[in-house]
């Protein structure tokens, strides 16, 4: 170093990375360098270590054949900055007539700490010590945490770092030629089967295995590795095999001597114990770009350490359990904590990948690996597998190591492979949680959440394309499912391709049909670690877990996989648990609910992929059909439960499938008031899914009797869109009762919604010529009922009554109570406007014994909020109080929102009976929100008017002419005429108050000319009280009140 100049870590401050991502830390922490072209700039140096490069090189590097003019001044810039990054002294990086140097000292840059060791193990093996060399190899390999320069945007990098990887693929040529020599064969045959994979031309490797499978006793494998290698250089290189392999080939088919294993002292002495102590260094690379575990580090070494100085654990072998799902980072986080510890643990350190295997003969092979890095030769390690075990804790006795057993599957499958000694630790990974380790310590890893999964992309992709795009960032985010391989393989396949966008990733992931086929990039894939957990599964697992994916649903529950399986409810249960301990399904709990299962998407995928594959189509709609029959149940015992029987509603004749009924119970006593309070999504779902099967008696069923469970909720778009969606299907197979029950829901929908009540009557319509030309009595009941209550909202008192009486008639003939009930509560309604309270409280009445003999908790509610406008007209207010209290509770306690905005707007009435303005005002506007969000027009209109009529009263005329102006606008829409004329009757009085004359007079002339087509009491009394000029017939005589009955409450 010449004088002056500063090397890069002085005294052990900086460490710089290429094997891997590029990354730089200072004192530790890891350090952001920058933009790409930092990033590059920094490559580029880092790739010739003090030594000059040309700025010529760098503007290469940037941009290849087509540099800006301002290119020299954009790097001189782009040093700048990373100087400021290295210290800002400029030492870091010198300034030379033709370029810049970056001054790199000794054990700064780990391509230079990799070189180093490599070449320290020539005279290693020159000298015979070919474990030395076997462990010099494994830490210089074990600085390799990827690709060298990897997610570095550059084609003059990226050849420079071909070298690199030439180098690190010589290097474990090397490591694999030296435990060949010392006798450990069989122990690199998996190894360097994915070495091939990885590099068909590379013939070196091929050699090795041949040697190893020969040496183990398979020659005929050994010899179909040669024809494999044979085919793949002819068709990929148009060559045959080098003469070091032929010659490898013959010697193997004529079984010659020198190709048989070593008998050097290496392969362990005449009295059985181990050759040499052996420090095995096994660890596989740890990610450099390692993010979102850093509390669950932090949590297992305060573990360890406590371990270290607790004395009632001082005999315990500390053992850190961590289970999750495949792909979430398991075997991440145990290297990441292996890595940081290892220097606690100087004897060794063993590793092992169980792949998911539980089979015995998977761990006794794998004591054998572990006792050969021990030092161990063939004839050496006992057969017997609880020999083996003792020699394995034997040899760590008295020892620091550290375990690694990655993808472990039981409890037995580890426990063979566990030290006796506590000064050894272990880390096991695996998918289900072996709670049968004694002691350990559980670690359950979940998905990243969206910061921590945009932060993982960032740190691959580190050219800024994820921050550059947020919108595409958030959809791969999504489209990954937060799950740690999926975020890995997605930003390695977008930092490879520096000229996509990650909207065109976006843009593939999409397609939900090949998303799990763009989850594959060399090497790493989703399939194979979805495939590893589903291949251990029971056969009935297996099959449930296909099924499940039948029903395109969010989640489901334990009698959704008996309808499924067509079996019992316990059998279901065992099978749907053995999926949630083999991380295939997981719990979603809901409050107040029963527990509900449901598929990561990118699983539900995978098994719809095997489910196609496997059954048939016959198979999979017969399966379907089951789930709708069950489901089928449910919905008709919810309605059952609430409405007192099989009341205002109608059923077709689509088979149920039986739910148990204790499944049923708990069903209902889990959801308030016996409603699908968590279902909508899933009713949706699986009816869309039916339809497009044309399922059609089934769905018309189905629609009909969950209308309550969209209906409390205020999801009536959601509602409409299965009422359209099976009415078509109807139309399309020619089911005569599923199209008028479709368009009795349209209709229903319309007066729901209390929009479009015009278009209400046609669907009515349709729905009665159908029904009366089956003779459905029931059909023709409930249309009647429906169409009268539209007719009382419009103002069509003659034919509200004359349907109504029809309805009445028909709902006792088919002894429907319920039904019965809502017909004297909607006549009961008609008498309280016409001001004869006397008949509106017997109606009531009869309509409470009703609701309450069926058991109809609903209707029961509605019946007792039509006492509430009848206590008010009558001056009862201390019953309608206490009635509609009563009416709030209930709706609270079903989280039915539209009845609890009506009971709002009830409250606020009574309240503004009581003189309590300040109250009723603030109940008014809670009312007003909640009937917004609900999508109740009436109770806003309703609401609204009743805020006019508090604003006149406390002389705010202004706000109250707002209110009103608001109520007439939504009255007109609903086509209700004599709300309508109500409101405008308190607005002409309130522009009156306000002078604005010619305003009061235009909005009094049109409540007239509404009210003079309404043949009822109350638009009598309410053009009487409409100023005389306004009357097109003059003044009216004043009515008189009746007589206010008693307040009482009814029986």
């Amino acid at each position: 170093m010449s004088g002056g100049i500063t090397p890069l870590l002085l005294g052990g401050r900086m460490q710089l990375s290429v094997l891997g991502s590029l990354e730089l830390r200072i004192q530790g922490e890891r350090v952001r360098i920058g933009g790409r072209r930092e990033c590059v700039v920094l490559a580029a140096l880092a790739q010739r270590p003090n030594r000059v490069v040309p700025v010529e090189t760098l503007v290469d590097a940037v941009w290849g054949e087509e540099p800006p003019t301002t290119a020299r001044a954009q790097i001189q810039s782009s040093v700048h900055r990373l100087r400021k990054h290295l210290g800002g002294t400029g030492q870091a990086i010198e300034t030379q007539p033709s370029g810049y140097r970056l001054h790199i000292a000794d054990g700064v840059l780990d391509s230079e700490r990799f070189a180093g060791l490599v070449g320290d193990v020539g005279p290693l093996t020159e000298a015979g010590d070919i474990e030395g060399a076997v462990a010099v190899l494994d830490e210089a390999l074990a600085l390799w945490t990827g690709p060298a320069f990897h997610g570095v945007d550059s084609d003059l990098v990226r050849q420079g770092a071909v070298a690199l990887q030439d180098d690190r693929l010589a290097a474990v040529e090397e490591r694999v030629r030296l435990l060949l020599e010392l006798g450990r064969h069989e122990s690199v045959v998996g190894e360097l089967r994915t070495l091939c994979a990885e590099n068909p031309l590379r013939e070196r490797l091929r050699g090795l295995l041949m040697l190893a499978l020969y040496r183990s006793g398979r020659q005929v494998e050994s010899l179909e590795v040669y024809r494999e290698a044979r085919r793949t250089l002819l068709t990929e290189a148009g060559v045959e095999p080098g003469t070091e392999l032929q010659e490898l080939e013959h010697a193997i088919l004529n079984r010659h001597a020198e190709l048989d294993p070593p008998t050097t002292p290496q392969a362990g002495p005449a009295d059985g114990g181990p050759a040499r102590p052996g420090s095995p260094r096994q660890l596989p690379m740890c990610a450099a770009d390692f993010v979102g575990r850093q509390d669950r580090v932090a949590e297992i070494l305060e573990v360890l350490d406590a371990a270290e100085h607790d004395d009632a654990s001082r005999f315990a072998v500390p053992v850190i359990a961590i289970s999750g799902a495949g792909g979430v980072g398991k075997s991440a986080l145990a290297l990441r904590v292996a890595h940081e510890i290892a220097d606690r643990y100087p004897d060794g350190h063993l590793y092992a990948d169980l792949h998911g295997d539980p089979r015995m003969e998977n761990t006794h092979a794998q004591l054998a690996r572990f006792l050969h890095a021990l030092g161990y030769g063939e004839s050496t390690i006992p057969e017997d597998p609880q020999e083996r075990a003792a020699t394995f804790r034997t040899r760590l006795a008295g020892q620091r190591q550290l375990l690694v057993l990655d993808n472990a599957s039981t409890e037995d499958q580890v426990m063979p492979l566990l030290p006796g000694n506590p000064l050894c630790a272990v880390i096991v990974t695996s998918r289900m949680r072996l709670c049968g380790l004694p002691g350990a310590h559980w670690i359950d890893l979940d998905l990243f959440d969206d910061a921590t999964s945009t932060e993982m992309l960032a740190e691959i992709v580190v050219d800024g394309r994820t921050v550059d795009e947020p919108g595409p960032t958030a959809d791969l985010v999504r489209y990954c499912g937060r799950l740690p391989l999926a975020l890995r393989i997605a930003g390695t396949r977008l930092a490879s391709r520096p000229h996509w966008k990650v909207a065109e990733l976006t843009r593939r992931l999409a397609d939900e049909a090949r998303r799990l086929d763009e989850f594959s990039y060399r090497g790493m894939d989703l399939r194979p670690s979805m495939a590893l957990t589903y291949g251990t599964l029971p056969e009935q697992a297996k099959r449930l877990f296909r099924l499940l994916a039948v029903p395109e649903v969010p989640e489901f529950s334990v009698w959704t996989a008996a309808s499924l399986l067509d079996t019992g409810v316990d059998e279901a249960e065992h099978l749907l648990e053995t999926l949630v301990d083999a991380r295939m399904v997981e719990y979603r709990q809901h409050e107040g609910s029963q527990i509900r299962y449901g598929f990561h998407e990118l699983v539900r995928f995978y098994a719809r992929e095997l489910s196609e594959q496997v059954e048939s189509d016959g198979e999979r709609r017969a399966a379907l059909h089951r789930m709708l029959g069950a489901w089928m149940t449910i919905a008709q015992q919810a309605h059952r439960h609430e409405y007192g029987g099989d009341h205002l509603v109608l059923h077709g004749t689509a088979p149920r499938w039986t739910v148990p009924p204790h499944l049923v119970s708990e069903e209902l006593s889990a959801m308030p008031a016996g409603r699908l309070e968590t279902e909508p999504e899933t009713i949706t779902a699986v009816i869309r899914q039916a339809a497009a099967l044309e399922m059609d008696e089934l769905c018309w069923d189905l629609v009909l009797t969950s209308v309550n469970l969209f209906a409390v909720r205020g999801l009536l778009d959601e509602w409409l869109e299965t009422v359209d969606m099976t009415h078509r299907l109807c139309e399309r197979t020619d089911n005569r009762t599923g199209r008028a029950a479709m368009l009795y829901a349209m209709g229903t929908l319309r007066a729901m919604q209390q929009k479009g009540l015009g278009d209400a009557p046609r669907y009515y319509s349709g729905a009665l010529d159908l029904f009366r030309a089956d003779g459905n009595e029931h059909g023709q009941a409930l249309v009647l009922t429906g169409w009268a209550a539209v007719d009382r909202i419009r103002g069509d008192v003659p034919a509200m009554l004359e349907r109504y009486g029809d309805a009445l008639v028909r709902m006792r003939q088919v002894g429907d109570p319920a039904g019965e009930a809502r017909v004297l509560s909607g006549l009961a309604a008609h008498h309280v406007g016409e001001r004869d309270h006397e008949t509106a409280e017997t109606l009531l009445t009869d309509a409470l014994r009703l609701s309450r003999e069926a058991g109809h908790l609903r209707g029961e509610i509605d019946v007792i909020t039509g006492f509430v406008t009848l206590y008010l007209a009558t001056g009862r207010i201390s019953a309608a109080r206490t009635a509609i209290h009563r009416v709030l509770r209930e709706v609270r306690a079903v989280g039915d929102r539209i009845g609890e905005a009506r009971a709002l707007y009830g409250l606020a009435a009574v309240r503004h009976k009581e003189g309590r303005l300040d109250s009723a005002e603030t109940t008014a506007a809670g009312a007003l929100v909640m009937a917004e969000e609900a999508g109740d027009p009436l109770v806003v209109g309703e609401t609204r008017h009743l805020l006019g009529e508090i604003g006149m009263i406390r002389g705010e005329e202004s706000a109250a002419e707002g209110h009103l102006v608001a109520a007439t606008a939504l009255f007109r829409d609903l086509e209700g005429h004599l709300l309508q004329a109500r409101s405008l009757a308190l607005l002409a009085e309130v522009r009156d108050s306000l002078g604005e004359i010619d305003q009061a007079a235009e909005a009094a002339a049109r409540a007239n000319a509404l009210l003079s087509d309404i043949d009822s009491r109350e638009a009598v009394d309410l053009r009487a009280s409409l100023p005389e000029a306004y009357r097109e017939d003059g003044a009216l005589p004043a009515q008189s009140d009746p007589a206010v009955p008693d307040a009482g409450t009814p029986a």
